[in-house]
């Protein structure tokens, strides 16, 4: 995933339809070169906004080819620091459940 090359337009549609508060990605979108830690800054970005039930099939529309990288991302958070975290888990199942209609990957 990590050469996967992110579409300016998409990043761009998410991030007027993103919440001021939650968006990140406006900052990235202002540059003109993005570096490797840009781009796991994105992705991170991205993984979080795929758990708000608002936004989680916004990402999966625009973004279908890396789904499985923000699950994946996702799915480590939850584990992190050897505890799972609860909510996470929780909205990480939601964000699947929808997810299932529309990306097949998401079923693997």
């Amino acid at each position: 995933m990590e050469n996967l090359e992110l579409s300016l337009s998409s990043l761009g549609i998410i991030a007027r339809h993103v919440d001021k508060s939650h968006s990140e990605l406006s900052k990235f979108l202002a540059k003109q070169i993005w570096g490797q830690q840009d781009r796991q800054c994105i992705l991170d970005c991205l993984a979080q906004l795929l758990l708000e039930k608002d936004y989680t099939l916004l990402i999966a529309r625009h973004l279908r080819p890396v789904i499985l990288d923000l699950l994946e991302r996702n799915a480590e958070r939850v584990k992190a620091g050897g505890r799972i975290n609860h909510d996470l888990h929780e909205r990480l199942c939601v964000a699947l459940s929808k997810l299932l209609s529309i990306s097949p990957d998401a079923q693997a």
